[in-house]
């Protein structure tokens, strides 16, 4: 604040020396001049040395954009400087000029503040998105369990009248059949436990949830998800990479005669998580210069979200992505590589 105040000090002296002395009027200019630029450099500094420990705050480098107000807001107040000089010290356009620069000031002040309110309400937005999804999954998650749990009793009561019918076929010696009935009752569904697939509950719950309408599609779902992959990803970041991937996946594959979606995720030599996802795709999308596939749906100003949700999180954690799309197989293929710090493993 000093050293604003000295700066102010010095362009003042130059343009009028005894300006502050004669003038009341000019000794609030200053005051107000000086602490605007005060208010300009600090929020630049804010913006620049942003902690990036703290893995839920996304840093907007555009924020810094905002600090075009308060550097041309520095530029009235010199403006303002020079026409005060100027003019009769006695005059009524003093006042005018000493209320412009509060104004000046007040508004700087406004702005800055309703852009952080703003950006607090969108992040607060994203929050509970993000939650609304986890719950989803959660609760399809606990779906599947009683619905497994349900069908299992079923069996485990019928399971006599099985033996019994496995009996019958035995005395008639016919033993093809009795393989085929073993074997069909091993299949069953309601003997698979499907309902975990990996050993983080929050990801077990979402790849649930996929399965379930993979299923229901008829396109083949295999995830292999290796243990202590993606718990260095904090809750919300993983809940938005993998509904966004297996998203865009799901729906690839839809209507896609013998889809399939196979995921792995895996650690790389150096520590870090390697993720593979492939899945059957109609057609080959569209990249954009940044060999990002652009949304196939009509209204791409209103869609394309989720890959820009994923970009941002494999910027985050200091990774990479690569998309492809292969045609002789008809699949597309992401590979993502996720880097964590040692202290965030």
């Amino acid at each position: 604040m000093s050293c604003t105040e000295l700066a102010v000090l010095g362009i003042v002296s130059k343009i009028s020396p005894n300006f502050m002395v004669i003038s009341k009027v000019g000794l609030l200019l200053y005051t107000i001049f000086s602490k605007l630029l005060f208010f300009c450099i600090m929020y630049i500094l804010a913006n620049i040395l942003k902690k990036k420990k703290i893995p839920e705050i996304h840093t907007d480098k555009t924020n810094l954009f905002l600090s075009i107000i308060p550097l041309s807001s520095i530029y009235i107040m010199l403006t303002l400087f020079s026409i005060a000089n100027a003019l009769d010290q006695s005059s009524h356009v003093n006042y005018m000029l000493t209320a412009c620069a509060i104004l000046l000031l007040l508004n700087n002040l406004l702005v800055i503040g309703l852009n952080q309110f703003n950006s607090k309400r969108n992040q607060e937005y994203t929050n509970m998105q993000l939650l609304l999804q986890k719950e989803s999954g959660m609760s399809t998650y606990y779906e599947m369990l009683h619905s497994q749990t349900e069908n299992q009793n079923i069996l485990i009561h019928d399971i006599k009248k099985h033996l019994l019918s496995i009996q019958t076929l035995n005395e008639k010696g016919d033993n093809h059949q009795i393989d085929v009935y073993i074997k069909h009752l091993l299949d069953s569904s309601d003997l698979q436990e499907s309902s975990r697939l990996c050993d983080n509950v929050l990801l077990n719950s979402i790849l649930c949830r996929y399965q379930i309408d993979c299923r229901k599609k008829e396109v083949t779902f295999h995830a292999d998800i290796r243990s202590g992959t993606v718990d260095s990803l904090t809750q919300q970041d993983l809940t938005a990479l993998f509904y966004n991937l297996l998203d865009n996946a799901n729906e690839a594959a839809t209507d896609v005669p013998n889809a399939f979606i196979d995921l792995t995720v895996k650690k790389h030599t150096n520590d870090d998580t390697i993720i593979l996802l492939e899945n059957s795709c109609r057609q080959a999308p569209i990249f954009n210069q940044d060999k990002i596939p652009l949304s196939s749906k009509q209204n791409r100003t209103l869609h394309g979200y989720g890959m820009k949700s994923i970009n941002k999180i494999v910027k985050k954690y200091n990774g990479s992505s690569q998309m492809y799309y292969n045609k002789e197989t008809a699949t597309f293929h992401t590979i993502i590589t996720l880097k964590f710090l040692k202290n965030e493993l």
